[in-house]
């Protein structure tokens, strides 16, 4: 009998070498952010090396509303990280300019408000 095995869900690595972070990538995490958390800013930073790193902020800088989160390069891999309450933390590595999309969309998802319930309104 044949056990099939969950495939991996991340897309698959470009077949071209990598792409630097720059504006482009920056327009679309800026996308992502603005449709979850309209409060929260994105922006392209240079390291003194020149590696380029796209910072997302909550309003205020305000670690009570969520963390400050950070993309950037490390060879042909995205990482994902968080810095939060003063503590840093490395969410994940990726190959996949999707991937990384994907994954900033759902850590944002954990930050946005709880809607606000419905009571009890008769006609």
């Amino acid at each position: 009998m044949l056990i099939g095995q969950m495939e991996d869900r991340r897309s698959k690595p470009p077949t071209s070498g990598p792409e630097p972070l720059g504006p482009r990538q920056c327009r679309h995490i800026a996308a992502v952010v603005a449709e979850l958390v309209p409060d929260w800013s994105v922006e392209l930073h240079h390291d003194v090396l020149g590696n380029a790193n796209i910072v997302i902020l909550p309003k205020d800088f305000d670690d009570a509303i969520g963390p400050t989160l950070f993309v950037h390069r490390e060879g042909a891999t995205f990482l994902l990280e968080e810095v939060r309450w003063g503590g840093y933390r490395k969410l994940d590595e990726y190959l996949a300019w999707a991937d990384v999309l994907r994954a900033v969309r759902v850590r944002l998802i954990w930050e946005m408000p709880f809607p606000t319930t419905l009571t009890d309104q008769r006609c």
